[in-house]
């Protein structure tokens, strides 16, 4: 499957600590419409697109953009998908106001539930949002992150255990929730605020990242999974550019990729995040003892490396700044 995330925006109703993009509760640049159509139309055309996720930021701040685009999303044949923390569900009204398009039209939702989004929206949102996806018959998945996904043993990852059994205690052991559990990936926001308190003892990581862990189909070495955001950039969705549309055509960006020859993609595929490490040494950065995980030691890598590849780290909201 061939899929393109499509970041509306940064702009959010929440800053996670978290967050491995960095959303931020200022606002931020919007996608162009014609824009993120243009590039749907030419990688449906060039690269066999069969579905497209639309997330943020938080696309709920931009609901006439985020209907509009899964009506086009929809008369194009193609799948999609709206990542989403539910702050809009202030009532089952304003809940349907948005809903209602999004399952029309075939769409899935996916609510994003854990205790580092409850410091900014209540879960009854989440809650509320669920019952009207419910009634009306809809798509739905709830995305549940943990700290350390194997033990959950931290005060963060008990809260969160516990905010999803209250939801599915108040839905009722007739309707069980469906869920994706997985792990925190420490990138963005997450390094910074999040991996010193796993990492202790989990050393250097030395195995090579040849497909992104937080989708299937994520191969380095394709592009089968691509992201564009409200810059332009065409990236693999963890700030590294392959081009930008505002600069260069889809086509050109989708002929000319190599990865074996791309200065980043190349070596995380060859030695992993590791050989970023080696390369950021040049430019003053110290190797730790332990990192969270792969990811952890990559944006620490890259946030220096941005210094040398400005144009294929990005976007910048990514990075430390």
């Amino acid at each position: 499957m061939s899929v393109l995330k499509i970041h509306l925006t940064y702009h959010c109703s929440a800053q996670c600590e978290h967050c491995h993009l960095r959303g931020r509760l200022a606002p931020a640049p919007v996608i162009d419409l014609d824009l993120a159509l243009s590039v749907i139309r030419e990688l449906q055309r060039l690269n066999g697109l069969d579905y497209v996720v639309l997330l943020g930021g938080e696309p709920g701040l931009y609901q006439k953009l985020t209907h509009a685009l899964v009506r086009e999303i929809k008369t194009m044949g193609l799948g999609s998908r709206v990542e989403t923390n539910a702050s809009w569900a202030t009532s089952a009204e304003a809940a349907q106001q948005f809903l209602a398009p999004l399952h029309q039209a075939g769409t899935q939702v996916m609510y994003s539930l854990d205790c580092f989004h409850e410091r900014f929206i209540p879960p009854d949102r989440v809650l509320a949002a669920i019952r009207v996806s419910e009634q009306l018959k809809g798509d739905y998945v709830v995305e549940v992150p943990y700290l350390n996904f194997e033990l959950r043993n931290s005060d963060q990852d008990r809260r969160t255990s516990q905010i999803l059994a209250d939801i599915q205690k108040q839905l009722g052991d007739g309707n069980r929730l469906r869920t994706y559990e997985g792990p925190i990936f420490f990138k963005g926001r997450a390094a910074d605020r999040l991996a010193a308190q796993v990492c202790r003892g989990r050393g250097v990581p030395k195995d090579v990242c040849d497909t992104v862990p937080w989708w299937s189909n994520g191969s380095q070495s394709t592009l089968d999974l691509l992201a564009l955001d409200p810059e332009g950039n065409l990236s693999k969705e963890c700030g590294i550019a392959l081009g930008n549309v505002r600069s260069s055509s889809v086509f050109q960006i989708i002929n000319s990729f190599r990865p074996e020859t791309h200065p980043i993609i190349s070596k995380l595929i060859a030695q992993g995040p590791v050989a970023l490490a080696r390369e950021a040494a040049e430019l003053g950065y110290v190797l730790k003892t332990d990192y969270a995980d792969k990811c952890h030691l990559c944006q620490e890598a890259r946030d220096v490396l941005r210094r040398k590849y400005p144009e294929l780290l990005a976007p910048a909201e990514q990075y430390q700044t």
